[in-house]
């Protein structure tokens, strides 16, 4: 592993799912240990519920405001903010607001941003991805959870 300075906005940036993901250091950059992703996700947007088979996951968010569900519990992290989510556990999250949210997405050990833009290379069809994500170590479980669910601030 080499030291790495990336300026602002540098980075392979990938189309995922609707949102814009920015790798800032990945699986070549720090020795298979950790990738970091910057990530805008629009207003409406939300992952499937899913579970990571081989790497647990983290957020850190810039602004805007997340709302993040894992097993039963809920949360809305807002700017400054930072949730853990360890692999195996099902989990989804969501941009509720009306303005975009960033994220600094943290996954170890790294390889999401090869699964990036593997989906980004893609059609997003629902079964495309479940397939893609599974021969990345990802299980897609069901649907985002809906608008209503309550999260607990």
């Amino acid at each position: 592993m080499n030291a790495l300075h990336l300026p602002a906005g540098a980075g392979d940036t990938h189309l995922f799912l609707g949102t814009t993901m920015t790798v800032k250091a990945g699986q070549d950059e720090t020795g298979r240990s950790l990738s970091v992703i910057e990530q805008e996700c629009p207003p409406g947007f939300a992952t499937p519920w899913h579970t990571h088979q081989h790497d647990d996951e983290a957020f850190y968010v810039l602004s805007g405001t997340a709302h993040l569900y894992c097993g039963d519990r809920a949360w809305q992290a807002g700017a400054g903010a930072f949730v853990l989510l360890p692999r195996g556990l099902p989990h989804a999250f969501a941009n509720r607001e009306d303005t975009p949210l960033r994220l600094l997405q943290l996954t170890w050990p790294a390889g999401f941003e090869r699964f990036a833009a593997d989906v980004a290379a893609r059609d997003a069809d629902p079964a495309v991805l479940a397939g893609v994500a599974a021969r990345h170590g990802y299980l897609i479980i069901g649907p985002p959870p809906p608008p209503d669910r309550g999260d607990t601030p």
